[in-house]
């Protein structure tokens, strides 16, 4: 392919998005920590740099390449969540993260890209026998592993995420839905299994239980959701304008600039802003459907698929709390949150989206 034929071939739709996007998540985050000064935005605007760079890096990989490379990121993937479990740094009560110097890693976060791409090698190498019943079950033993150290961490949030992208591979590749509804029954079976004998903690049963009735616990674990829901609510039509939020800069929303930065959006910027930003969020997720549906090669359309689903799940599931419908559960809102890791793999699998666009069939005799 010449150079000309690839950057046409390009996806200049999604790139867009991605930088409109990117742009309001830095307004964004400025705003939460506006009287703390820049350090976290230019923190946030190196991370955006190496986010580029492994975009890039993807991008001119061929995606056969991650193929060959499956059994090597699957092990690799393995061994990084159990390192975090011996010697992982601990923080809110979880040991999720590596301490490199003074930067620290969640490898939770790389475990999903690594995810996409082993699943979807496993279910291109199955691709003949994608109606048989045994599929479900070995891919399911596939997912196991990773799932149980992730889950061990504790990190129920990349758990529910590493779910999403096995069950919406399994979707695509066309297991029956009567299949995957037994799934998700015996899935919330082992999950009342586990509440009963205490494998769920503690602060993650008070949280379902503020989910449920925060008024309850209104100066504990529903103290977040209560907050968040009168910080989007006080934004009204038009919100209150850039950097004139008041409920995050007074200390009445906790974890702004992370879990909960939506709520910055939804004050400061009203129902419109939060319009825009869920807009465009949905055509992210528009476009990466369509060069899904538009691939030529199981690989390439099962990777944008699992692409998907981590998008999908990330958005639903952060926006879903700071407006009460969804539990808490700690997971960044891409390209707004701050943090490295999670930014760094939203570029790289976008890098590797925008790789599967440029061989895509429409464009086969351009």
């Amino acid at each position: 392919m010449s150079e000309r034929a690839f950057w046409k071939r390009m996806d200049w739709w999604l790139l867009g998005i991605v930088l409109c996007l990117q742009l309001s998540g830095l307004f964004a985050l400025a705003s939460a920590t506006f009287l703390t000064g820049w350090s976290k935005v230019l923190r946030q605007g190196m991370w955006m740099g190496i986010g580029w760079v492994a975009f890039f890096f993807a991008l001119w990989a061929d995606p056969q390449q991650w193929a060959r490379w499956a059994t090597w990121i699957y092990w690799a993937n393995i061994a990084l969540l159990v390192l975090v479990l011996v010697v992982g740094h601990e923080q809110y009560g979880a040991q999720r993260w590596l301490r490199l110097g003074s930067v620290t890693v969640q490898p939770s976060e790389f475990a999903k890209a690594a995810l996409i791409i082993t699943l979807a090698t496993f279910l291109t190498e199955q691709r003949e026998r994608l109606r048989d019943g045994s599929l479900l079950w070995r891919s399911g033993l596939h997912i196991a592993l990773p799932f149980a150290l992730v889950f061990l961490q504790p990190d129920l949030g990349t758990s529910l995420v590493l779910i999403a992208i096995w069950l919406g591979g399994l979707f695509f590749a066309g297991v029956p839905v009567r299949s995957l509804m037994a799934v998700i029954v015996a899935g919330l079976c082992l999950f009342a299994f586990g509440w009963r004998k205490g494998i769920i903690k503690d602060y993650q049963k008070q949280r379902l239980l503020a989910f449920v009735d925060p008024y309850s616990r209104a100066n504990r674990e529903g103290y977040h959701i209560i907050q968040s829901q009168l910080a989007i609510g006080s934004g009204g039509m038009w919100g209150k304008g850039l950097f004139r939020g008041r409920m995050g800069k007074l200390g009445f929303v906790p974890a702004q600039h992370t879990d909960f930065i939506f709520t910055v959006v939804g004050e400061e910027g009203g129902f419109v802003w939060a319009a825009i930003v869920v807009g465009l969020f949905a055509a992210l997720l528009a476009r990466l459907l369509m060069i899904a549906t538009e691939s030529d090669h199981p690989l390439h359309a099962f990777l944008v698929v699992g692409i998907f689903c981590f998008f999908a799940a990330h958005i639903t599931i952060n926006i879903g709390m700071t407006l009460r419908l969804m539990p808490i559960t700690g997971l960044p809102l891409p390209f707004f949150s701050a943090g490295g890791s999670n930014l760094v793999v939203c570029y790289f699998l976008l890098g590797i989206a925008q790789s599967v666009a440029t061989r895509r069939r429409r464009w086969m005799f351009a």
